[in-house]
C-alpha cells in the first residue's frame, strides 16, 4: 500500500457542530451546568479587590493575559440546516475609508479572524468577554483565502454614558522574527526571537474562555509543506491543490485546539505574532500553526487601500452623476426656449447621455471569476461524484477541491477568466454568467459554494 495521506490530516482550529457536521468536531455532550469557578475566569476581573501582591510581583503571564484576554472574542458562524462553527478573533486597528459611524451615530470595531472561521453565506456573529450573553450581528470587511484571514466589522449605537463600548485593540508585530543561528550573544534578547515565549488565545469548544495556553517560537515557515501533494501539477493548479503555499507561518509548541482558530498569538508584551490558524497532527506538539503577523498586516494594509479606492470612486461617481444632471437641466432649460424647430431627436437626452452609469468612471480590473467551495452537505464521497457530474472536474481536480474545503475551510472549484481579445465588459459578462451557472448547479446539490472576482493586481 502506497503512503498515508497527512495533507487530509492538517485540522483547522474552528469547531463545526450541528445535524450535517459529523465529520468534522463532534457535539460535546450538554450535562448538568458546570459549578461556579473558583479560580477568576473573567476577561475583565473587579480591579478594587485588594490583591494579596502589588501589581510589580504579578508574574508575567498573569499580565499579558490581563491586557490580551478582554480583546479576544468569540466568532459565531451558522450556516445551512442548523451547521454551527465556532472560533476566535480579536479586535484590532484599522482606517476604514468608507466609515461612516459620524452620520450614522454608531461605534463600530474591527474584528481579525480566519477565513474558514466566517465562511461566505454564513451569518456570523461575535461575542466579547464583558458580555457572554450578548451576540453583536458581524459583517465581513473582506477575506484572504490563500492566508486564510478575514476582517469582521461590528456596530452598536452610540451611548452617551459608555465611551468605549468595544475593547482596546491589540497590537499587530511588524518584527521579522529572528532565526539566525550566527547572532552574536552580545546582541540583547528579544522577543520575536526563536525560543522566546508565546501565548495562544481563544474559545476551545467546551471551556469558558478566552483560554490561554504558553509555549515557545519554535520556528518559521513558507506554506505548509504538503508531503502527498499531486504530482506533475501544472503551475495554475498548485493553487487550487496548496491554497497556502506561499503564506508565512510561525510555529509554536503551545497548545491549540478546536474553536481557537482566528485567535491572536502573542509574545510576553501582549504584541500579536500570528492568528491560529491549524494543527499538524504528523508533527505533535510543534504542529500548531499561525499566520505570520506580517501575512497579517499586508492583508489589512491592502484591504485598507482597497476601501480608500472604492471610497473615491463612489465619491468620482457621484460627481459625475452630478454634472450630467447639471447638463440634462441646462439642456431642458434650452429646449423650452427653442420654438416648433426642435426636432424629436434633440428633445430628448442623447445616447451619450443615457449612458450606463459608469461613463468615465474607471472600472476594476477583473481578470475572471472563480467558484469556491466552502462546505457540503452530503457524504465526502456524494460530494466528490457531484463535482464531478455537476462541475465536470476530473478525479484530481474534484479530490484537491474536496480536501482544501474539508481541511482548510476553503476549496477551488473552477475559474472563469476574461477573454483579452474584443469587448472585454462582454468578455466580463460571459465569464461572470458560466461561474454563476455553475454556482446554482452545485447550490442545487446541496453544495455551500460562492462566486469570488479574481482581480488584477496593479
Amino acid at each position: 500500500s502506497g503512503p498515508t495521506s497527512t495533507a487530509s490530516q492538517y485540522v483547522p482550529l474552528s469547531s463545526t457542530y450541528g445535524p450535517q457536521a459529523t465529520e468534522r468536531s463532534p457535539p460535546l455532550s450538554v450535562g448538568a451546568p458546570p459549578p461556579e469557578p473558583i479560580i477568576e475566569t473573567r476577561a475583565t476581573p473587579d480591579v478594587s479587590s485588594e490583591s494579596s501582591y502589588s501589581s510589580s510581583s504579578t508574574p508575567s503571564t498573569v499580565q499579558t493575559a490581563r491586557g490580551v484576554r478582554p480583546s479576544v472574542v468569540l466568532v459565531t458562524s451558522t450556516g445551512v440546516r442548523n451547521e454551527n462553527s465556532q472560533g476566535s478573533g480579536f479586535v484590532v486597528e484599522f482606517d476604514d475609508a468608507s466609515d461612516d459611524t459620524d452620520i450614522e451615530e454608531v461605534d463600530r470595531c474591527f474584528i481579525l479572524t480566519s477565513a474558514h472561521v466566517a465562511p461566505p453565506g454564513w451569518k456570523v456573529s461575535v461575542t466579547f468577554p464583558s458580555d457572554p450573553s450578548m451576540q453583536y450581528p458581524a459583517t465581513v470587511v473582506g477575506r484572504k483565502l490563500n492566508s486564510d484571514l478575514a476582517l469582521l466589522s461590528v456596530e452598536c449605537s452610540i451611548d452617551d454614558n459608555d465611551e468605549d463600548p468595544f475593547p482596546p485593540p491589540l497590537e499587530l508585530s511588524s518584527d521579522d522574527i529572528l532565526t539566525d543561528t550566527k547572532s552574536p550573544p552580545s546582541l540583547s534578547i528579544t522577543s520575536n526571537e526563536i525560543g522566546s515565549p508565546l501565548y495562544a488565545f481563544g474559545y476551545p469548544m467546551g471551556l469558558e474562555g478566552p483560554t490561554m495556553t504558553s509555549g515557545i517560537l519554535s520556528a518559521t515557515t513558507k506554506g505548509i509543506n504538503y508531503m502527498d501533494a499531486p504530482t506533475g501539477e501544472e503551475p495554475s493548479e498548485i493553487s487550487k491543490s496548496r491554497p497556502f503555499e506561499k503564506t508565512s507561518f510561525v510555529i509554536t509548541d503551545a497548545a491549540m485546539a478546536g474553536g481557537m482558530s482566528g485567535g491572536p498569538l502573542v509574545n510576553s508584551e501582549g504584541i500579536v505574532l500570528g492568528v491560529n490558524a491549524l494543527v499538524r497532527p504528523d508533527l505533535r506538539a510543534l504542529g500548531n500553526y499561525a499566520v505570520s503577523s506580517i501575512e497579517c498586516e499586508s492583508f489589512l494594509e491592502k484591504l485598507e487601500d482597497q476601501r480608500d479606492a472604492d471610497a473615491k470612486k463612489a465619491s468620482r461617481k457621484e460627481d459625475i452623476r452630478s454634472e450630467r444632471r447639471k447638463k440634462r437641466k441646462k439642456k431642458d432649460a434650452a429646449r423650452k426656449s427653442i420654438e416648433d424647430e426642435t426636432t424629436s431627436s434633440s428633445s430628448s437626452p442623447s445616447a451619450a447621455d443615457d449612458d450606463d452609469d459608469d461613463d468615465g468612471v474607471p472600472t476594476d480590473g477583473v481578470a475572471g471569476y472563480r467558484v469556491m467551495l466552502y462546505g457540503y452537505s452530503t457524504s465526502k464521497a456524494e460530494a466528490t461524484t457531484i463535482l464531478r457530474r455537476a462541475a465536470g472536474l476530473d478525479e484530481l481536480r474534484a479530490e484537491n477541491a474536496m480536501r482544501s474545503a474539508y481541511s482548510f475551510g476553503a476549496g477551488v472549484v473552477d475559474e472563469f477568466y476574461v477573454s483579452d481579445t474584443g469587448d472585454r465588459k462582454r468578455a466580463d459578462r460571459a465569464a461572470k454568467q458560466k461561474a454563476e451557472e455553475l454556482l446554482e448547479k452545485l447550490k442545487k446539490e446541496g453544495m455551500m459554494v460562492e462566486v469570488e472576482p479574481l482581480t488584477l493586481l496593479p
